[in-house]
Formats: C-alpha cells, sequence, structure tokens
C-alpha cells in the first residue's frame, strides 16, 4: 500500500470528478474557470483527495480555500503526501 500519490494521480481524481481530461484540468488550473465547478464539486475533490492521502489534507490549513490544480499539488508535494 503506497501511502504517497503522484501527481498524475491527483490530476485525474480532479478531473474525474470535473468531467474534464487531465490535459484541460492542467490548461485551464483554476476552478472557478471551469464549467462543471461549483461548491459541491469542490466538496467532492476534497473528499476524493482526502480519501486517497488518507484523511492527511483535511489537516492542511485553508486547503478549501484554494482554487488553483498549480497550488493544491504544490502545497500536496511540500507536505510530503504526494510524489513527482
Amino acid at each position: 500500500m503506497n501511502k504517497k500519490a503522484s501527481k498524475t494521480e491527483i490530476i485525474k481524481i480532479i478531473s474525474k470528478i470535473l468531467k474534464m481530461t487531465p490535459a484541460q484540468l492542467v490548461k485551464i488550473d483554476n476552478y472557478t474557470k471551469m464549467k462543471n465547478w461549483d461548491s459541491l464539486a469542490h466538496l467532492d475533490i476534497l473528499s476524493a483527495l482526502d480519501s486517497r492521502l488518507y484523511n492527511k489534507i483535511n489537516k492542511i490549513k485553508n486547503i478549501s480555500q484554494i482554487m488553483s490544480i498549480k497550488k493544491i499539488l504544490s502545497i500536496l508535494k511540500k507536505k510530503s503526501l504526494i510524489s513527482d
């Protein structure tokens, strides 16, 4: 069981929830500019990431306010929750 997720895996999780391709997700990068994003989708994303990262995402301060894929990946990497 690998506790760390890869960047690719995180992007796939988010893109599935937002019904986008990973390439589209990375290109747009901002949730508020995505057609399928709303507050419920945002909660789904946080819940899915928390589940995949073994309930460690809820300990990250202000994670729910971050609206950028790049920023989320950066924070998860700093917290050693994802690998390259």
